[in-house]
């Protein structure tokens, strides 16, 4: 997305983005801690980076973030997280996904309404994630969306004493639009 395409984006891309009973609206400062207990709920705490709600607050402010609060029919279940919004060659990360609901294809939907933010509303090129190599529940479900891995990043990521390896996946716009149009 160029600098221009940025600064022309309507006044109102932080809009909710609806697709069925699933919503995607703007993280506020008081949903930070509804944020953290999604992070450390057991299901979550072993794949997601724990921030705490001061680094969340901070990040509803930061350039090139987008913090969205996931909701199912009005009750939030999880939060997405995405960086590099105003990227210069359209290359937006999914920096983190959680939801408290699982199994229930809420990931799913909540993965491609970010998405949809990304191609539809902001316009980038290319939407791309870090996955555990041992988070294999996540990674069959960006396969199965249309996600492309592009290797592995070895041990660029310390989790206590010890580092792990990330498969790196992306999407591109035209491969969205060809699978995934709302």
């Amino acid at each position: 997305m160029s600098r221009a395409d940025a600064e022309n984006r309507p006044a109102d891309a932080r809009a909710p983005i609806r697709r069925g009973g699933m919503t995607l609206r703007a993280t506020t400062p008081d949903d930070c801690s509804f944020v953290v207990e999604v992070e450390r709920h057991p299901d979550n705490a072993r794949h997601v980076e724990q921030w705490s709600e001061a680094q969340h607050r901070a990040a509803l402010t930061l350039p090139g973030t987008r913090h969205w609060i996931i909701e199912h029919r009005g009750t939030p279940i999880g939060y997405v997280v995405l960086e590099d919004t105003d990227d210069p060659n359209g290359s937006v990360l999914l920096r983190r996904i959680a939801i408290i609901s699982k199994g229930r294809g809420h990931g799913r939907n909540a993965v491609l309404l970010a998405a949809h933010d990304c191609f539809e509303v902001l316009g980038c090129h290319r939407l791309w994630l870090n996955v555990a190599r041992d988070n294999r529940r996540a990674f069959n479900l960006y396969r199965r969306l249309g996600f492309v891995e592009e290797g592995v990043a070895r041990e660029s990521v310390r989790k206590g004493d010890r580092f792990l390896s990330m498969h790196v996946l992306s999407m591109l716009d035209r491969e969205y639009r060809a699978a995934h149009q709302l």
